[in-house]
């Protein structure tokens, strides 16, 4: 209870972005590997698909999720790490 309503919002609402920011671009990812579309529009070219491209249906599948978030923070505390080292 160290926060005041207003800032206690604020930070809720900062968190609640951010969560949602992740599971956008997560979302996004997986699309795009596992079926090659972006909201039923094709983006991988078939020109990929006649030279051997295949969709990654593993991506499509709940695991990855978790994945891909784990790699999202990887990323993340990687980049913070050379931040701090960098000071």
């Amino acid at each position: 209870m160290s926060n005041s309503p207003k800032r206690s919002l604020i930070d809720g609402l900062a968190n609640g972005l951010g969560y949602g920011f992740i599971l956008i671009v997560v979302a996004f990812f997986r699309e795009l590997l596992g079926s090659g579309t972006i909201w039923n529009y094709q983006v991988v070219p078939q020109a990929f698909y006649d030279a051997g491209y295949m969709n990654n249906g593993l991506m499509i599948m709940p695991p990855m999720a978790l994945i891909a978030v784990g790699i999202i923070v990887w990323i993340q505390r990687a980049h913070q790490q050379k931040k701090e080292e960098g000071k």
